[in-house]
């Protein structure tokens, strides 16, 4: 999403910005686990109590480089309604030596 929309919403939406602050926290979180931890299982799922709301977090690793760095998308899904009911995401890289960076 184009980084105008995504201040926009967190701007103008209560519960856009809430989601976002959580998948934010969520996202940094899984990033700083240890590389091997990410390899399985390749989707997880769970719910998660943020400010109040239950918000349920859908994991997935969506590609492995050949040099081994791993991808994966944090999103979130909950009752709150948005506009447009878009959701946010956060996508990392994790590297072998324990690096991780946030995909903005």
């Amino acid at each position: 999403m184009p980084p105008f929309i995504e201040s926009w919403l967190v701007r103008w939406s209560r519960n856009y910005a809430l989601l976002r602050r959580a998948v934010d926290a969520v996202g940094r979180e899984l990033a700083r686990k240890p590389y091997e931890s990410l390899l399985q299982p390749d989707e997880l799922s769970f719910t998660q109590f943020v400010e109040g709301e239950a918000v349920d977090f859908e994991v997935e690793v969506y590609r492995i480089e050949p040099d081994g760095t791993i991808w994966a998308r944090v999103e979130t899904r909950s009752r709150l309604p948005t506009p447009f009911m878009l959701r946010p995401a956060l996508v990392f890289t994790k590297h072998r030596d324990g690096m991780a960076y946030v995909q903005f």
